[in-house]
């Protein structure tokens, strides 16, 4: 009987033991791993650009006097020139030489190598943030229900030892 009653009490001891459940919290413990990306580049971006230069037109009229004596019968003929930019016109009214140079109203239009610069700036960054998960003891109903039985395993024989030494 005793050596039956050792063996529940053993029993109601290993059922009601949560050291296994300690241990392996503390060799394995429950981790939340989180992978943080922030990334950076730097961009510089060198564009070519055309810029236009306006010129104003203006009219110039000059004249030199030769000296020599009227051809009659002689019709002089007009002398032109042209340009993208001016006009010339050349004459002779007796006694002058007449010069008519006209500079057209126009734009330039030029293209700047490398003249616009945009720059973009990015961001790259790992980083690994590991959270520990505390996780809140939970004792299962298992152990307490071997718990309450060893208490009143242990009320039960005290008591019946309590009865036989007092009689």
């Amino acid at each position: 009987m005793l050596r039956a009653f050792r063996s529940v009490l053993l029993l109601a001891f290993l059922l009601s033991s949560c050291a296994t459940q300690k241990r392996c919290e503390l060799k394995f413990p429950h981790y939340l791993d989180t992978l943080k990306i922030i990334t950076v580049k730097d961009t510089t971006i060198y564009r070519d650009t055309t810029i236009f230069i306006p010129i104003h037109g203006e009219t110039v009229i000059d004249s030199i006097i030769i000296p020599c004596p009227p051809v009659p019968g002689y019709i002089p003929d007009t002398v032109k020139a042209e340009t993208t930019y001016a006009k010339a016109f050349a004459w002779w009214q007796y006694p002058t030489i007449k010069l008519l140079l006209i500079q057209k109203d126009t734009t330039i239009e030029t293209t700047l190598k490398n003249a616009l610069k945009d720059v973009l700036h990015w961001k790259s960054e790992y980083e690994r943030v590991t959270n520990t998960v505390i996780k809140k003891a939970d004792i299962p109903k298992v152990y307490k229900i071997a718990l309450w039985s060893l208490i009143g395993l242990v009320i039960v024989t005290g008591v019946r030892f309590a009865l036989k030494f007092i009689k």
